[in-house]
Order: structure tokens, then C-alpha cells, then sequence
């Protein structure tokens, strides 16, 4: 590649990593407006809650939080080993208990589900998810190899889990079933074409939570579909994203919150951190 040539390659990635910043962060931004009701900033009384990747970020925080709460939590990790900042966390609130899950094992989450049997789970909340990395998924120079495990782990990895704890969280209080989804799931808001892997799961988690809401509403069952905002991770962090960011502790605060007042005239519809509804 001649000079001129690689400056100009060079000059396009600037380019689009430029736009897609703007075009991500004016998609965040949008989720970011408080609307309607005033949001609880954090959950009200007690029961239980299983986090699915909780060992960093967002679902890291969610458990800090539930935990703060009084909440019993059952936090889950692919690496319960390595996830010293979710044990630090047990060890400050007792009522913390760290289970090992890899939501693309399906085998691992009828385990857990029998290992569990009779536990009554207030919320389910599936947070666990996959980026694909940025990189594999420019169009027309797509990494296939990447397709399967983003759709496995943020699709397929949180309806079995719908499936498998079902009975848990009927015989619970709250009956509420959790999918952290994204703004980049939603067709109406589509301001840049990057992360086609990425988009389309969230797109497909939002419609299959969606068919679980209207199956299990006869047993008074919520089912909730929430964007967690634009929140300073290492994903968002990575893909250059220009905007303010929320942290993630403030974020799992209002998510929670929003989660709390969740009604069942609500459920299946996709709302925000703020309580925003959203455009599918």
C-alpha cells in the first residue's frame, strides 16, 4: 500500500469512528431524557434477585446494589475465580452468593436452575451480553465467525434462562423477568450502520422477551426490556462513544429503580433507565 493510499484508509477509519461516536452517543443521549413518572433511584424492599454476568460493569453494580438494599443475590460469573470485585462484594454482604454460569452452556443453566429448586426469584434480571468487538462486524468485511456466540450469549443465553427459572420466579412476589436489552437493538432509532451482529441480537432479544411476556402473562408474570443508558464501561469506552457518560453504579440505580415500579400494564414494553418508553 502506497503512502497516499494507507493516509487516505487511515482518514476514512477517523472518519467513521468519528460518526459512529456522534451517531452512538445521540442514541444514548436520547434514552438519557427523564420522562413521565420520576424514576426511584434505587429498589424498595426485599426479596431475591439472580444477576447473570455480574462480575463486572453493569451487572457488577446490580449486585452492589440489590446487596446494599438488604436484597438476597444470586450473582453469577463464567469465572466466579477471577471476579475479585463481586467477592469483595459477598463479603461485605453476606447474603451474596456467587454461582458459576456461562449463559451459552444450556446445560449449566438447568444446573443452576435444578441446584436452586424451590427458590423463589422475585427478579430475574439477564444482563449477561456480548459486543463481538467492533472490528468483526463492518459490512461488507464481516467476521461470521463472530455471529453465533453474540446471538447465543444475548439472545438464545436469556430465554433459556426464562425457561429454565420460570417456576422460580411464578412462586415468587415480585414474578418479574429482567432483559438489559440496548437503544442499539431498536430499528427506529437506527442512526449508523457498525455493530450489525450486535444490533440484530438486541433486535431479536427485544422481540423474543416480547413473545415470553405474552406467554406468561397468564400467570402474572412482568416481563421488563431496559436499556441501561449510556454508561461508561469498557465497551462503551472502546467504541469511542463522545458523549457524557453515566457511570455504571448510577446506572444499576436507576435500572433498579425502574425495575421496582415496573407494573404489569408495563410489561413487554421497551423502556429506558429513565422510565422513557422506547421505538422499536
Amino acid at each position: 500500500m502506497s503512502r497516499t493510499s494507507k493516509r487516505r484508509t487511515d482518514l476514512e477509519l477517523t472518519r467513521r469512528n468519528m460518526v459512529f461516536g456522534v451517531a452512538l452517543g445521540a442514541t444514548a443521549l436520547a434514552g438519557q431524557v427523564v420522562c413521565g413518572n420520576p424514576v426511584k433511584a434505587q429498589p424498595t424492599g426485599t426479596g431475591t434477585v439472580l444477576i447473570t454476568g455480574a462480575n463486572r460493569g453493569i451487572g457488577l453494580e446490580l449486585a452492589r446494589t440489590y446487596a446494599t438494599h438488604g436484597w438476597k443475590v444470586i450473582a453469577t460469573a463464567r469465572r466466579p475465580d477471577e471476579a475479585d470485585d463481586l467477592k469483595a462484594i459477598a463479603a461485605e454482604h453476606p447474603q451474596l452468593s456467587i454461582e458459576q454460569l456461562d449463559v451459552q452452556d444450556h446445560a449449566m443453566i438447568d444446573a443452576l436452575a435444578e441446584k436452586l429448586e424451590g427458590q423463589p426469584i422475585d427478579v430475574l434480571l439477564n444482563n449477561a451480553a456480548i459486543l463481538g468487538g467492533r472490528e468483526n462486524q463492518e459490512y461488507p468485511k464481516l467476521n461470521f465467525d463472530m455471529f453465533e456466540p453474540v446471538m447465543t450469549t444475548n439472545v438464545e443465553g436469556p430465554v433459556k434462562m426464562c425457561e429454565a427459572f420460570l417456576e422460580h420466579v411464578a412462586m415468587s412476589d415480585r414474578k418479574k423477568l429482567i432483559a438489559i436489552t440496548s437503544r442499539q437493538g431498536s430499528i427506529g432509532s437506527l442512526f449508523e450502520s457498525s455493530l450489525i451482529f450486535y444490533k440484530s441480537s438486541k433486535s431479536a432479544l427485544n422481540m423474543a422477551m416480547s413473545v415470553v411476556a405474552m406467554r406468561v402473562a397468564d400467570r402474572g408474570i412482568t416481563v421488563g426490556l431496559i436499556s441501561p443508558g449510556a454508561v461508561d464501561t469498557r465497551m462503551m469506552k472502546n467504541l469511542g462513544v463522545i458523549i457524557p457518560l453515566i457511570t455504571p453504579a448510577e446506572s444499576a440505580r436507576l435500572v433498579s429503580g425502574v425495575i421496582d415500579g415496573l407494573t404489569f400494564e408495563q410489561s413487554g414494553i421497551f423502556i429506558s433507565h429513565t422510565s422513557k418508553e422506547l421505538p422499536w
